[in-house]
């Protein structure tokens, strides 16, 4: 490699930040240590899934791979995803997140703050964890657009994470299975990222709902849900 080619990959990979490396498939890496240090989380735990083709090691190629995040159910595990995603075949980034027995978008009887105690430092605050995950894989040289897919609960996250769009959650699209927007309360849980609606100057997101008109859990015209434990503040919308 000449002098020349050698400045150019050198500042190439200072503009990346780290230089983001490639895994075998189904052995992702790990971002909990620096991730989930000094979060009131127990169960926290982040990988990221890098196919060789979107790694940004070799001559300063910036594939700007897709990054995808995939969001469990209420009491399901992140450890599936490295099996089933088919990131290493399709070529995209995979990012996987760990809830804590869920995703904290609605009443939660283990958490230890009301829903509007926007200031709890003791609950998941889901806004601020999902905005560090992507500022780490930014960090690392993902550069692609992010998008989310969450089931239940974690189609739950991924609309709270399409309203909040904007420049800490750069969220282009999403795609949710079996749950909608709520159309109230306005914000719920800790942090500022967790407004329930779009709005505010938030950018669009694109969005695929996959419902079912016969859910006795979630209702397809929207309303009130046992999954709420019975706070009839929290109000679905109508999937039309």
């Amino acid at each position: 490699m000449n002098c020349f080619s050698t400045i150019f990959l050198l500042a190439t990979l200072s503009r990346f930040g780290t230089a983001l490396q490639s895994n075998i498939a189904e052995e992702p890496q790990s971002l909990t240590d620096t991730i989930c240090a000094g979060r009131p989380r127990t169960q926290c735990d982040v990988e990221l899934d890098v196919p060789p083709v979107c790694a940004t090691t070799s001559a300063g190629i910036d594939p700007s791979c897709p990054i995808v995040l995939y969001l469990h159910g209420s009491g399901g595990s992140n450890r599936w995803f490295a099996r089933t995603t088919s990131v290493h075949d399709i070529g995209y980034i995979g990012i996987y997140p760990q809830g804590e027995g869920g995703w904290n978008t609605g009443p939660k009887d283990s958490n230890n703050c009301s829903w509007d105690d926007f200031d709890c430092a003791n609950d998941s605050d889901e806004g601020s964890f999902i905005a560090a995950i992507i500022s780490e894989a930014r960090s690392q040289g993902a550069t692609g657009n992010v998008y989310a897919i969450g089931n239940s609960n974690g189609a739950a996250l991924a609309h709270r994470l399409a309203a909040n769009a904007g420049s800490l959650l750069p969220i282009k699209g999403i795609v949710t299975k079996v749950t909608q927007l709520l159309a109230s309360p306005e914000r719920s849980g800790p942090g500022a990222l967790n407004y329930n609606q779009p709005g505010r100057g938030s950018p669009a997101v694109s969005v695929l709902s996959v419902m079912g008109t016969d859910d006795g859990l979630i209702p397809y015209d929207g309303g009130s849900s046992a999954v709420f434990g019975g706070d009839e503040t929290f109000q679905l919308m109508s999937a039309l």
